[in-house]
């Protein structure tokens, strides 16, 4: 998987590319940890192009979010693709996750014109 971050906007967005399988998801855990570490904290994840997520990627999708909530920081999802968005649905994580189909969206949710 590749990770892109883009922080030439108010809000940071991290762009997701690939499948985030058991052998990334830590290293992109620790990535992401650090820009939803701090109180107030904006985040947006790009999932448009993530194909694929196993059960480690997803363990540290949540936790990223969990550690935002913890933080008083904010993270929303954008446009997950559709296996990405079927495995948020199954797990009923669809109900627990700030999702959003466009990164305008995303910013209006996060409180950015």
């Amino acid at each position: 998987m590749v990770l892109k971050i883009d922080n030439s906007g108010v809000i940071p967005v991290a762009k997701l590319i690939g499948e985030w399988r058991a052998t990334d998801a830590q290293e992109y855990e620790n990535e992401l940890h650090p820009l939803v570490a701090e109180a107030g904290a904006k985040l947006i994840i790009d999932l448009g192009k993530l194909e694929m997520i196993d059960s480690s990627g997803l363990a540290a999708l949540i936790s990223v979010v969990t550690h935002a909530r913890l933080s008083n920081a904010q993270v929303v999802l954008v446009a997950p693709s559709a296996f990405v968005g079927g495995v948020f649905e199954v797990t009923r994580l669809d109900h627990w996750l700030d999702i959003c189909r466009t990164l305008d969206e995303a910013a209006r949710k996060l409180g950015v014109d």
